[in-house]
């Protein structure tokens, strides 16, 4: 028969499996871009009441234990009890009495045992679920995070669209000055500059023409 920090190891453990799973879900597919926030978020309130649960479960542990730790003090006051009032029925000569007396405070003794078992387990599976809805947390934060990953990376793709409305669909050739229009642009000065050697060469040889007369 499973003891109750059985069943609360069982619990956190399907838990924790289905947190892991949403997170591998999320992890391993890449979601689409315009859906991407809303996957998440999806995603995270999953994780948010996988964590939630793993809390409650660490705080019913600590109430369980405080009751627990109130049974075995009482176990052991009545095992003392019973063991003080077994001396004295048998000082008195009362021996179905001392018998008794004797008997409740083995009984008494076996729960007050029962009961420092039952805390010592406990305490360490409360230590186990503390160190998971910790880990859980942990992921959650990150999972969170995401949002600002998202957030970037949507507002980018708003800006390039605006980008590319403004400038053509490849913006790094969108320049207002592309390279045709450099190239018409330097189109007259090389015209220019064929001209003025043109008539610098015309000039050289009307000069060796003269001096060829002279």
């Amino acid at each position: 028969m499973k003891t109750p920090f059985d069943q609360f190891r069982d619990l956190a453990n399907e838990l924790t499996k289905e947190l892991s799973k949403e997170m591998k879900k999320y992890q391993d597919k890449e979601a689409p871009r315009t859906s991407g926030e809303a996957e998440l978020n999806r995603h995270i309130r999953g994780a948010e009441k996988e964590a939630l649960s793993v809390e409650r479960l660490v705080e019913r542990q600590k109430a369980l234990l405080e009751e627990l730790a109130t049974k075995r003090d009482d176990a052991k006051q009545m095992a003392d009890k019973r063991y003080e009032q077994t001396e004295l029925a048998k000082k008195a000569g009362e021996e179905k009495l001392a018998e008794r007396a004797a008997l409740e405070s083995k009984h008494y003794g076996e729960q007050y045992r029962y009961f420092e078992g039952l805390i010592d387990e406990g305490t360490r599976e409360l230590d186990a679920l503390e160190r998971r809805a910790l880990e859980m947390r942990l992921k959650l934060d990150e999972m969170q995070n995401k949002r600002y990953e998202f957030a970037m990376r949507q507002n980018m793709d708003m800006l390039k669209g605006a980008l590319d409305q403004i400038f053509g669909a490849d913006t790094s050739k969108s320049h207002p000055f592309t390279e045709e229009e450099e190239k018409k642009e330097s189109a007259p000065e090389e015209s220019v500059d064929s001209v003025d050697e043109d008539d610098f060469e015309a000039k050289l040889k009307e000069l060796e023409r003269r001096f060829k007369q002279d």
